[in-house]
């Protein structure tokens, strides 16, 4: 079996970052709420600073209950550990993934790549941070049902013709210099 992990700063970022960000939000939202009485003006850092800890730490439970730190994949299965809750641990056959979506299979690099498995009902985060990212795609997609790598591949291939008709208009878009 390969093990994919995330390096420890990048863990740490994932795991704990919410924290010291969310108090440090707090404050300025006490400070907002307390001032709101005096000026009503104060309402809008308020309601804007309550919206920042409510998306942020949505975002960060998200990831906590959909992205394993530790990968060990074989041609057969897959196995994620080291969830936010480390008694997790999920066990994915290959054949069993029935859709895979997302990052830079959709056009978005920086977003991670999602790997649904509807018989056992679970998604598995994967993001490109993590060391070795297209190396676990790679082995994923290798080993999956036809259909679904198909599937992929279809979408793919969408994205690069898209890209290349971009960079075609692009390109006549351009003024070519004229010598006068």
């Amino acid at each position: 079996m390969i093990t994919f992990k995330y390096s420890f700063i990048s863990k740490l970022i994932y795991r704990y970052a919410n924290i010291p960000a969310t108090l440090f939000l707090a404050l300025y939202l006490v400070s907002s709420f307390s001032y709101m009485f005096q000026q009503w003006y104060y309402l809008f850092p308020f309601l804007l600073n309550l919206l920042i800890i409510i998306v942020l730490n949505r975002h960060y439970f998200r990831s906590y209950k959909l992205f394993p730190y530790r990968i060990d994949i074989n041609t057969e299965k897959m196995i994620c550990s080291d969830y936010f809750n480390r008694n997790k641990i999920v066990e994915i056959n290959l054949q069993d993934i029935d859709l895979i979506e997302g990052g830079s299979l959709y056009g978005t690099p920086g977003k991670p790549i999602l790997v649904h498995n509807s018989v056992n009902d679970v998604v598995v985060g994967i993001s490109p941070h993590m060391k070795n990212h297209n190396k676990l795609i790679t082995i994923i997609l290798s080993n999956v049902k036809e259909k679904v790598y198909n599937d992929v591949l279809s979408i793919a291939k969408e994205l690069s013709n898209a890209n290349k008709e971009l960079l075609a208009k692009s390109k006549k878009d351009k003024k070519k210099p004229t010598n006068n």
